[in-house]
């Protein structure tokens, strides 16, 4: 429910503050008082559209700020909303928006930003505004055939139930054949598909890190006489010298230097150790040298053979672009499609199982959509009646009121129905979708009326009717009030009258009026003491004056609601 409602330099409101009751609230003054005003501001909270003249002159901004309660009926999907927003979640929603003069809009929800359609989007759950060119939820096709079920007895929820099980186990078990293939014909085709993969695969023979290893020898084999012209050359310059004989081997010259330093050796033995250095030394050339021509007498170069690498290394980066990055990966691949074949070779028994569950499955779903068509028929026209009778109480005598169903062409979780509500406010016109022909003067009631009946089903906890009564007197208005008072056991009741009757019934009662400060008009507003109530429906009964005749008139009015009040709730 609404609980605080505070507005600030909103139109001729500079600062309101409302704190609201559960039951039925009672916004009333004259005309031009504000009171549209203030449900312009609650339309804000709900994501309506902003706009800059909507800022109080002279203002650079508007603030409009709720705190709104919502009961367990709505936990789940309110938490869904908040989580997927990061926004904290509370036993309570502090919804705030605030315009200004460039145009920007911020909406904020528990202190977090929000687009303007996350008010639409969580608003519906909270707060249903009705009057002309307002949130009118039971407008919405989409809704009908949830109201219509809430509407209906437990053998409604027991079908529906079974009906949403059996969709259930029929889409589990197509999504099981699905993994088979759709056919034999699509099994296969996949079976052709894997049998090429594993086959491309399998011939290549691949070997963990053998592409590795190619490309090495591929470098090596591109490479050959540029290797063996170093090698030649280093070969020749450590163990043979040059051709012409200039230079001498470089083991040549280390073992002539070997041998001087044998000589210094006996005269002093600290440099032994370097004669063993060179020594060592003079081993490992020769160890080098005999390696370089080893390595040169097995260095050949064959172009056969690097066209056979090449091609080789071509074959596994094939191989890789389709399967794997690694050579590693392409293999684990062809494993996982050899057992998939497997599966699908010994699928069609499975599939042809799956299949004959699933026609018998699709059968007890079609009989139990009928069943629920059935259900909902018989619910559909207890409605009509009811909704009809309350009409003609509310002064539409030749309303008439219908539940249209189509079949769709699909199963769904909730059936096969789809639901609209009709209506006809005269007599010989035909019922027409009542989103589509209702007109701004009937609107309240119809809503009034079907908020009456389905107000133990309907889950949104503040109702708000902006002048519910236009364009009704009399009894009817006694009629609209009593509706009214009714629907305030199950949800808070806001209601916008300039009827005595529908004030009379009033758990809270706040009076808007004008006033004039420093040459500026200010809306302002307050909540009325039972002595204030008096004089206020005495106003609204008489706006000639206020007199003894007049309050007494009042007096009845009050007790008249207090009584029905009373046999209502008892």
């Amino acid at each position: 429910m609404l609980f605080e409602l505070r507005v600030s330099n909103f139109a001729l409101i500079e600062d309101l503050n409302f704190n609201f009751n559960p039951g039925l609230n009672i916004l009333s003054g004259e005309t031009g008082a504000g009171k549209s005003i203030v449900i312009g501001a609650i339309n804000l909270l709900l994501g309506e559209r902003a706009a800059v003249e909507q800022i109080r002159q002279g203002k650079d901004s508007a603030y409009v700020e709720g705190v709104v309660g919502y009961n367990s009926l709505q936990q789940s999907e309110i938490d869904s909303l908040l989580e997927k927003a990061e926004i904290e979640k509370n036993d309570e929603l502090i919804i705030a928006r605030e315009l200004y003069r460039n145009g920007r809009s911020v909406a904020r929800v528990n202190g977090r930003a929000v687009p303007a359609s996350f008010l639409k989007e969580i608003g519906k759950y909270l707060v249903d505004l009705h009057g002309q060119h307002q949130h009118q939820s039971l407008l919405r096709p989409e809704k009908h055939l949830e109201l219509l079920d809430s509407f209906g007895d437990e053998r409604i929820g027991d079908s529906r139930d079974r009906v949403e099980k059996l969709y259930k186990k029929r889409q589990d078990l197509k999504k099981e054949l699905s993994t088979l293939g759709s056919n034999s014909a699509e099994r296969e085709r996949r079976l052709d598909v894997y049998a090429f993969q594993f086959n491309e695969i399998n011939n290549a023979s691949l070997q963990p890190g053998e592409d590795e290893e190619l490309k090495r020898r591929e470098k090596v084999l591109a490479n050959a006489e540029k290797i063996w012209s170093i090698t030649a050359e280093v070969y020749a310059d450590i163990y043979s010298g040059s051709d012409d004989g200039l230079a001498t081997a470089i083991i040549d010259r280390l073992n002539k230097s070997r041998s001087l330093l044998a000589e210094v050796v006996n005269i002093d033995q600290n440099l032994a150790p370097l004669l063993d250095l060179l020594e060592s030394t003079s081993a490992q050339l020769d160890d080098v040298s005999h390696e370089l021509r080893d390595y040169q007498s097995k260095l050949e170069f064959d172009p056969s053979e690097l066209t056979m690498i090449q091609d080789r290394l071509n074959l596994i980066n094939s191989l890789k672009r389709k399967y794997g990055s690694t050579i590693e990966e392409v293999m684990n691949f062809a494993g996982q499609i050899e057992e998939e074949m497997e599966r699908l070779q010994n699928s069609e028994a499975m599939a042809e199982k799956l299949e004959q569950e699933i026609d018998a499955v699709e059968t007890s779903l079609g009989e139990e959509c009928l069943r629920l068509r059935g259900l909902r028929r018989e619910t559909a026209k207890t409605l009509e009646g009811l909704l009809e009778d309350c009409l003609q109480e509310l002064a539409l005598p030749n309303a008439r009121f219908a539940v249209s169903f189509t079949e769709k062409e699909e199963f769904s979780p909730k059936g096969m129905d789809q639901v609209e509500f009709l209506f006809s406010a005269n007599r010989g016109e035909e019922v027409k979708p009542l989103a589509k022909i209702i007109s701004g003067g009937e609107v309240s009631r119809v809503m009034l009326a079907l908020k009456t009946i389905l107000a133990r089903q309907d889950l949104i906890p503040t109702l708000i009717f902006d002048e519910v009564d236009a364009g009704i007197g009399g009894t009817t208005v006694q009629a609209v009030a009593e509706k009214l008072a009714q629907l305030s056991g199950h949800h808070q009741v806001m209601c916008v009258t300039h009827s005595p009757q529908i004030a009379a019934m009033a758990d809270c009662h706040y009076s808007l009026y004008k006033e004039t400060v420093a040459d500026r008009t200010l809306t302002k507003s307050a909540l009325l003491s039972a002595e204030e109530r008096r004089e206020e429906l005495a106003r609204m009964l008489d706006g000639a004056g206020i007199d003894q005749v007049s309050l007494k008139h009042v007096d009845n009015v009050l007790e008249r609601a207090r009584q029905f009040k009373e046999k209502s709730a008892g």
